[in-house]
């Protein structure tokens, strides 16, 4: 394709949509904000005013389908991921997918086929947790700063659930969100890009609150995603796993993961971008400060142009949602099921 004109539309015009991608696709030259379906034609026409996107689609479906279309951003919440990839790939547009990929595995597994059997470049949008240190962590692990991986833990806890009056949001909310649950997938996708895929899950999971007023004040929902969840996890590896999610957490400690090794121990705070390690035999951890030649940006937007236009591998790719989809599912089913779940899915 060059460097010829990529027009895009967007489905969905969300936070992300305006905070990053707007304005990341409009520092790239040749590249049109060439039209928009958001959930109403109000907001479309506010997000075209907004951005100066070109032309409001009375639909997604007309979006998708229109000759004046390359490539479509999906800035929907979950439950619109897999139709509207779907649709555009037939009409032979690139797509560019907001996280999380779709409502669970069988769809992630629709939107893989798809995408293979499809000459248009796909790609989802990458977690910006872990992001900085990707690098410099697969530098690490690579060189053997702990040898072999034994154990893994995670603990992401949050207070964002904890007020049992407020309203049902939309990530509670399984019929638009599935199977995606508090930031589960998230790390699930940092885990498998450090230690690998997983092969057994054993988790339990709770709603503490199981009824919400819904947003617009209309009645009560049953809620029925977890608003915590702890997993053990056996990985391909070998190594053990332990994750914890809440969002019931009063007086959280900021995110970690950790891992100890036969050699060593790495310690990743998350939230700081902060990274400690230390050698067995070492007193105690150290700072590795992330050198800056190794902090990994975020160039989301310049990363898809550049796989449409030069056939750069866009990542992070459908496989990698389908397997965070994947883990993610088994990690809610095991609970809901008391059962462990081995994957991949098709083992259980």
């Amino acid at each position: 394709m060059g460097k010829e004109e990529l027009r895009v539309g967007f489905v969905g015009a969300g936070n992300i949509v305006r905070e990053r991608h707007v304005p990341g696709l409009r520092k790239i030259p040749g590249v049109r904000l060439a039209g928009v379906a958001n959930r109403s034609r109000g907001s479309s026409e506010r997000a075209a005013a907004e951005f100066d996107i070109e032309r409001v689609y009375p639909s997604w479906e007309e979006l998708v389908r229109s000759d004046e279309i390359d490539a479509v951003f999906i800035g929907t919440w979950p439950y619109m991921h897999c139709p509207v990839t779907l649709a555009a790939l037939e009409s032979g547009k690139h797509v560019f997918c907001q996280a999380r990929m779709c409502m669970d595995y069988d769809e992630a597994r629709q939107m893989l086929l798809a995408s293979q059997q499809s000459e248009k470049v796909t790609m989802l949008c990458p977690p910006p947790v872990g992001l900085a240190g990707d690098y410099w962590m697969r530098d690490l692990l690579a060189g053997g700063f702990v040898g072999e991986p034994r154990s893994i833990q995670l603990r992401a806890m949050a207070p964002t659930l904890l007020d049992p009056d407020a309203p049902l949001h939309w990530r509670q909310d399984r019929s638009l969100s599935g199977y995606n649950t508090l930031t589960v997938g998230i790390y699930a996708e940092v885990i498998h890009r450090w230690f690998g895929y997983a092969a057994r899950v054993t988790s339990a999971t709770r709603v503490f609150t199981t009824r919400r007023p819904l947003q617009d004040g209309s009645g009560m929902a049953e809620v029925t995603v977890p608003d915590a969840v702890f997993a053990a996890v056996e990985m391909e590896s070998g190594a053990l796993a332990s994750m914890q999610w809440s969002g019931v957490a009063a007086f959280p400690e900021p995110s970690v993961l950790e891992v100890h090794g036969s050699e060593g121990t790495l310690r990743y705070l998350l939230d700081e971008d902060q990274i400690l390690g230390g050698r067995v035999g070492d007193g105690s951890l150290r700072p590795l400060p992330i050198p800056p030649d190794k902090v990994r940006h975020w160039t989301v937007e310049e990363d898809f142009v550049a796989a449409i236009r030069e056939g750069r591998p866009a990542s992070p790719s459908f496989y990698d949602g389908l397997k965070y989809m994947e883990f993610t599912e088994a990690v809610i089913r095991s609970g809901e099921e008391r059962r462990s779940i081995l994957l991949p899915l098709e083992a259980s």
